[in-house]
């Protein structure tokens, strides 16, 4: 997005405003698209809902190249993130149908990682040959990329006889509970990192250099999440939440580089590991990606909004105050959400022992 912005204001004029304004309609129909789409998702092949997910990003990001007017250029904004949302949650039902879909989100999110860090490095390279708009015909190019891949998605898992809303699985309201607060929290406090770090009167390449850095280093939490797999889900929820919530103190209370670094560094290894157990939760307790798909919606919804109340906050308290928020989300999720969820995550479990042992995409009615 960062990226996207810049480019608006360069290479089609928009004001600063206007180009987050942007931003805000393309995250916000990402959060859309996925909450709308759940309840469908174990009617739909998820490959079919990838694809057009997929083509609608590409030619969406191909208008955002040819666009000069405002007015297009949200339109076509708000489709690329529609498009996005899809996919997301495609991606969502089909690692949920698998038979460890915690390793595979650990996997996937670790691949997310590294081609984000990938893709941020050949932009640079772009920018002579595309022009100052480059990235959007680099993103349309990226999503096309993928289409030939989601053939692999299968046709997903339908899990119940009797249909019930995604926040009413059992253990779901727990489970999305301490996910959006987590994801307010810690929404909050990222949004204004960079400011914290000028706070500390760091200069501008050492705060570049740490805040790209720690996308690098959260591939390690994705690495302990694919050793671990489904083992000690409670205990990996647990100490997912309560690193994150000491990261997120660690970065907004930051007084010296060291700790600055140190708290951007444990705040991406906790997020991306408790991550990857929040998306195999979810797929313990809905495996037709419902739940899961409903949680990453909410979750990109309470970024944004967190962005908003953490500089609300940041305005009156000051930039460190963005921290205690990011640490409060982890204790309402911790003492509050999880609680609720671990009630009924024995019994989701247990359900699950009678299925046979497969890592490929299950399809048709659960059985006990």
């Amino acid at each position: 997005m960062p990226f996207q912005i810049g480019a608006l204001v360069d290479g089609a004029g928009l004001s600063a405003a206007a180009a987050g304004v942007f931003g805000f309609c393309q995250v916000g129909a990402l959060a859309a698209a996925m909450i709308l789409i759940a309840p469908w998702l174990d009617r739909t092949a998820p490959m079919r809902v990838a694809l057009i997910g997929g083509l609608t990003a590409t030619l969406a990001n191909l208008a955002l190249y040819a666009s000069h007017t405002p007015a297009l250029l949200m339109l076509a904004g708000v489709l690329a993130g529609s498009g996005y949302g899809v996919v997301f949650a495609a991606t969502v039902a089909a690692a949920a149908a698998t038979r460890e879909p915690d390793r595979v989100y650990a996997i996937g999110n670790g691949g997310a990682l590294l081609m984000i860090v990938a893709l941020l490095s050949a932009l640079p390279a772009l920018t002579p040959l595309l022009g100052a708009l480059g990235i959007f015909p680099a993103l349309s190019g990226l999503a096309l990329l993928c289409l030939p891949f989601f053939a692999g998605f299968g046709g997903g898992r339908c899990t119940q006889d009797i249909r019930l809303a995604a926040w009413r699985t059992p253990g779901a309201p727990g489970l999305l509970f301490a996910w959006t607060a987590f994801s307010l929290g810690t929404g909050a406090l990222y949004a204004f990192s960079e400011r914290i770090g000028r706070g500390l009167h760091l200069q501008a390449t050492q705060i570049a250099l740490v805040l790209s850095s720690g996308v690098l280093i959260g591939v390690l939490g994705t690495g302990a999440a694919v050793l671990l797999g489904g083992r000690l889900r409670r205990a990996a929820l647990i100490v997912g939440m309560c690193g994150s919530g000491t990261a997120c103190l660690l970065l907004g209370v930051s007084w010296s580089w060291g700790s600055f670094a140190t708290g951007v560094a444990l705040y991406w290894i906790f997020y991306m590991f408790l991550y990857s157990y929040l998306f195999g939760t979810a797929a313990v307790l809905d495996p037709s990606g419902r739940v899961g798909t409903l949680g990453g919606g909410l979750e990109r919804l309470a970024y944004a909004v967190g962005s908003g109340l953490g500089g609300a906050l940041a305005e009156h308290a000051g930039y460190p105050a963005t921290g205690y928020l990011g640490f409060a989300g982890c204790l309402l999720g911790l003492f509050v959400g999880f609680p609720s969820l671990f009630r009924h995550l024995t019994a989701a479990v247990s359900r699950d022992c009678g299925e046979p042992p497969s890592l490929e995409p299950r399809v048709g009615p659960r059985t006990g």
